[in-house]
């Protein structure tokens, strides 16, 4: 094998593990991406990228593509759970502030751009129906093994597997989740099911005593359709599992006198899915010689800062860019990238769980103290302090 020209193996064809491939195709280096499903679609709902992880994108030359399925936010407001009370937190007046600019994308839609993007390269680059089981390295290499029992060689190994990480648990052993004490709902609503004013292209963040709604509209073929989550405070211990489908009369229990926008989103869904909001404890290390992690893999976090996707996005890069620097030493720019990764990733981890306790609030069941609240939480500077850091961070030229 040239030693100029490394061969690597990533577990997982989800966006983080897609958009590793496509960053080190496009950087020259060779890359094979293995897949236990029998065919390349992503499950979920809408979900947000914001300027840091479109910044990649954009660099990877997907700038029109994802634009294409993009609806432009005109706004993104906070509404209070049971007035509809809103409040703009769009900071695209402010020159000197960060770009805020979202794009509200259907998961399928990215995740399609994406391996399109990996196979106009490689035609070849995406292998499916590949369970991972473990691996093993030596100075020369690493082999995945799968579990029909194949293997392949190469010179590096990236675990973009996700929450339930097979190439973690073979590296670090197992990590049992840790329950956040939430239940999440997501869903998707034909939007001819809904009222008119759900149609405006905006964000919106629902936040209220003890749960919130986020909500978008996405495109979805030819069609338009609203995507929303939320998040309700539960003591009850639920399934990790993010197909589990709930129903109706369940979501509206968890958002029981909430505003009617948010009953139409419930009763409207094509399907509702529920999940417990998991994390796994942060490791020591992501790296084991010729192995590493990405993503949900090795950083799992909640959804309240809306960074878990872009979080991934900016990994694939990070790690294109250090393998294509040190391509003869791919063991060397694994740790480089994880060097380069870690503090980021372990603060937006912390922010985003700390975001929690201001989305559900006991000073948002009053009328009397809510008002305040979002007046103190969500002003011009608190948005700011909250948000710039992730949003000016530059995945395509940050130090590694």
């Amino acid at each position: 094998m040239d030693k100029k020209s490394p061969r690597v193996l990533i577990a997982g064809a989800g966006i983080g593990g897609l958009t590793a491939a496509l960053s080190l195709l496009k950087k020259g280096v060779d890359c094979d991406v293995y897949e236990q499903a029998p065919e390349l679609k992503e499950i979920g709902a809408g979900l947000w990228v914001s300027p840091n992880g479109a910044r990649v994108l954009f660099a990877l030359g997907l700038e029109e593509e994802m634009r294409s399925v993009n609806l432009e936010a005109e706004d993104r407001v906070v509404r209070l759970w049971n007035t509809g009370q809103s409040w703009s937190v769009y900071n695209r007046q402010d020159p000197a502030g960060a770009n805020h600019t979202l794009f509200m994308l259907l998961r399928a839609e990215l995740h399609r751009i994406l391996a399109e993007a990996v196979l106009r390269i490689k035609p070849d680059a995406i292998h499916l129906n590949h369970k991972v089981e473990s691996f093993e390295q030596d100075a020369h290499g690493v082999t995945l093994k799968f579990a029909d029992g194949t293997s392949v060689t190469g010179d590096a190994l990236v675990g973009a597997d996700g929450l339930h990480s097979k190439v973690r648990q073979a590296a670090f052993g197992p990590a049992p989740g840790r329950f956040m004490g939430a239940i999440a709902w997501r869903g998707l609503v034909p939007m001819e099911r809904l009222p008119a004013h759900h149609q405006r292209p905006v964000a919106s963040t629902w936040v209220g005593p003890t749960a919130h709604v986020t909500s978008y509209p996405v495109r979805k073929g030819a069609g338009l359709y609203m995507s929303f989550s939320g998040q309700a405070d539960t003591n009850v211990w639920q399934e990790e599992s993010w197909s589990q489908v709930g129903s109706i009369s369940e979501c509206l229990q968890d958002f029981a006198g909430w505003h009617e926008d948010i009953v139409d989103l419930v009763k409207n869904a094509e399907t509702l899915f529920k999940w417990g909001l998991f994390v796994r404890e942060t490791l020591p290390s992501w790296t084991l010689d010729r192995v590493t992690l990405l993503g949900d893999a090795c950083h799992t976090m909640v959804p309240y800062l809306g960074q878990g996707v872009n979080m991934a996005i900016e990994d694939g890069h990070v790690l294109a860019r250090c393998i294509a620097a040190n391509p003869e030493r791919p063991a060397a720019a694994l740790v480089q990238y994880e060097n380069a990764r870690r503090e980021r990733a372990a603060n937006t981890v912390r922010r985003s769980a700390a975001m929690q306790s201001t989305f559900h609030n006991p000073a948002l069941a009053r009328p009397e103290t809510a008002e305040p609240y979002v007046n103190k939480q969500w002003h011009p500077d608190m948005v700011k302090e909250r948000y710039d850091w992730l949003f000016t961070y530059d995945a395509t030229a940050v130090p590694v």
